[in-house]
C-alpha cells in the first residue's frame, strides 16, 4: 500500500489544518488499521487453544492423585512380600495342646513322594484285588452300564489254567519284573482255591447289584512309607479280601475270605515303557502299570514282634 503524497504548499503560505489533514493522518490511519488486524489474530489464535471446563481439569487432577496412591500402594505390597519370602521360617511353634515342637519347612521336591505311595498303593492295590467279574460298557457314555468281563487264562502255583479277572491282569506291571509273575500266579491260585472265577464269573451284567463281589477292604489308613534307600520305600499295609453277596452274604456278617498284611516296598520306575518293544498290546499294558512313576518291587509278611496296623477281623 502506498502513501498519498502531501501537497506541495507554496512557500510562506500559511498551512491551513484541512490541508494537512489527509497527508498527516494518513500514516496513523494506517497504524490503526495494521493493529485492529493484529487483534484480530490474537482473538483467533486464543480461540483456536483449547480449555478445559473447570470440571473435567479438577476431575483429571484428582484421577492422577488415585493413581499415584495406588502404585505406592503396590510398590509396599511388593516389598512388604519380598521381605516375608525372605524372612526365615520359624522352627519352633506351639501346638494345641500347648507343648512346643521343632517344624521345618516342607520341601515339595522330597515330602510329595511318600503321598504319592500311599496314593498309588491305595488305588492300584485296591484295583489288584477287588474282583467283580463285570466291566463298565465301554459304549455307554454314561458308564451306568455292565458287560460280562471273558476273564484272562494265566498259570497258577501249581501249573492249573484259571480265569483272572481282566482288571487284575491289566494292573499286573504294578509289580517290579522280577516278582510279576510270581505275584500274579499267587493271586491266581488265591481265586481258583477260593472258588472265585466260578462266583465271579456267573454275574449278569443286567442285575449288578445282584452281583458277587470280592472288595479289598483296607484297615484305616495306610502306614505312612519309610525311605529305606534312594528311591524306595516300605510301607506297612493291612487289609481283608471280603465277600458281598446278596445271596450269601445277606443279613450276616462279612468274613474275610483272606487278609493281606504286607510290608510293601515301593520304587521309582520310568514311565516310558522298556518292556515288549515289539508287543504294543502288552507295551501298553506296561504304560498303564507304570504311569504313576511307581512299582512295586517286593512283599514280604511282617514277622511276628512287628506291629500290624488295624484289628484283624473275626
Amino acid at each position: 500500500m502506498f502513501l498519498k503524497q502531501r501537497k506541495k504548499i507554496p512557500k510562506n503560505k500559511p498551512v491551513l489544518p484541512e490541508e494537512l489533514s489527509d497527508a498527516a493522518y494518513l500514516p496513523h490511519e494506517t497504524d490503526v488499521s495494521v493493529s485492529e488486524d493484529a487483534d484480530k489474530d490474537d482473538v483467533s489464535v486464543s480461540r483456536r487453544i483449547p480449555v478445559l471446563p473447570p470440571q473435567l481439569s479438577s476431575y483429571l487432577v484428582r484421577s492422577g492423585i488415585a493413581i499415584a496412591i495406588l502404585l505406592v500402594l503396590q510398590i509396599m505390597n511388593v516389598l512388604s512380600n519380598l521381605f516375608l519370602a525372605n524372612k526365615p521360617v520359624p522352627d519352633l511353634v506351639q501346638q494345641d495342646n500347648g507343648v512346643m515342637a521343632r517344624v521345618r519347612p516342607l520341601d515339595h521336591r522330597v515330602d510329595s513322594v511318600p503321598d504319592q505311595v500311599i496314593s498309588f498303593l491305595e488305588e492300584r492295590l485296591t484295583r489288584s484285588y477287588t474282583w467283580s467279574g463285570l466291566l463298565v460298557n465301554p459304549d455307554d457314555s454314561t458308564q451306568l452300564t455292565y458287560i460280562s468281563d471273558p476273564g484272562v487264562s494265566v498259570t497258577t502255583t501249581k501249573g492249573d489254567n484259571v480265569l483272572i479277572p481282566t482288571t487284575l491282569y491289566n494292573e499286573q506291571f504294578i509289580f517290579d519284573e522280577p516278582i510279576r509273575e510270581s505275584m500274579i500266579k499267587a493271586i491266581a491260585q488265591m481265586i481258583k482255591d477260593g472258588g472265585v472265577d466260578k462266583k465271579i464269573f456267573a454275574n449278569d451284567p443286567a442285575h449288578p447289584s445282584l452281583a458277587t463281589v470280592y472288595r479289598f477292604i483296607l484297615r484305616g489308613k495306610i502306614q505312612y512309607p519309610q525311605e529305606v534307600s534312594t528311591g524306595r520305600w516300605k510301607v506297612r499295609v493291612a487289609a481283608d479280601i471280603i465277600l458281598f453277596s446278596p445271596t450269601e452274604t445277606l443279613g450276616v456278617k462279612q468274613k474275610p475270605i483272606a487278609e493281606f498284611v504286607q510290608d510293601v516296598y515301593v520304587s521309582k520306575a520310568s514311565r516310558i515303557p522298556q518292556l515288549f518293544i515289539h508287543d504294543q498290546k502288552r507295551q501298553d499294558l506296561v504304560w498303564y502299570g507304570r504311569k504313576d512313576g511307581l512299582v512295586v518291587d517286593s512283599m514280604l509278611p511282617p514277622g511276628p514282634a512287628q506291629e500290624v496296623p488295624g484289628v484283624p477281623r473275626n
